[in-house]
């Protein structure tokens, strides 16, 4: 009885996410999110961490400036404007730590690689980015979605890196239904209200 159970609930499954596939295929999820990517001088540890001071001071500046932004263009829009005051932001938190790196910061298409946390997967494909370069620019990377605010910090893993092999967890009501190893792949009407 409960695998009868379990298939026929299975089978459902399948059709509605099948249904579900077909509705959303079009559209694109690069053109829903804007994204965060601080690039650290090099791979040494002191670098690494100065990234994530800059990372922590900019998710907290840029949070407050998209308060109550309902679309990626328009979170677009405010990060152009404030592209001055996070390079100066991200340039005191460096100062303050006593380096004197440069800051480049620019917002603009970037590509990305799929990458996939958990059962949360973001497609590999060109997305608007908030790009913070600190000095050379050589060392991993930290990225997070700005908009709609997905920018995941945890004390274990700092946040979610290009290069690295950390995973976060990501748990939404539904996702809690699917079965055991069935990954998601969102697309641009998954965050769409």
């Amino acid at each position: 009885m409960k695998k009868a159970l379990l298939a026929t609930f299975s089978i459902i499954l399948l059709f509605t996410l099948g249904y579900v596939y077909e509705d959303i295929r079009g559209t694109s999820l690069s053109e829903d999110v804007l994204r965060l990517h601080v690039i650290a001088n090099s791979d040494d540890p002191s670098d690494q961490q100065l990234k994530l001071l800059v990372k922590d001071q900019t998710v907290a500046q840029m949070r407050a400036v998209l308060a109550g932004v309902s679309s990626a263009e328009q979170a677009r829009e405010i990060a152009i404007r404030e592209i001055p005051a996070i390079r100066q932001c991200a340039e005191q938190t460096i100062a303050a730590q006593g380096y004197d790196y440069k800051v480049d910061v620019e917002v603009g298409p970037h590509d990305f690689p799929t990458k996939s946390y958990g059962n949360l997967v973001f497609p590999a494909g060109e997305y608007e980015a908030v790009r913070v370069i600190i000095g050379e620019g050589q060392g991993k990377n930290w990225w997070c979605v700005l908009f709609p605010p997905l920018c995941m910090v945890s004390s274990s893993d700092q946040g979610l890196s290009l290069d690295s092999p950390q995973k976060a967890e990501v748990s939404l009501k539904c996702l809690k239904f699917l079965p055991k190893g069935m990954r998601v792949t969102l697309t641009g009407k998954d965050l769409k209200g």
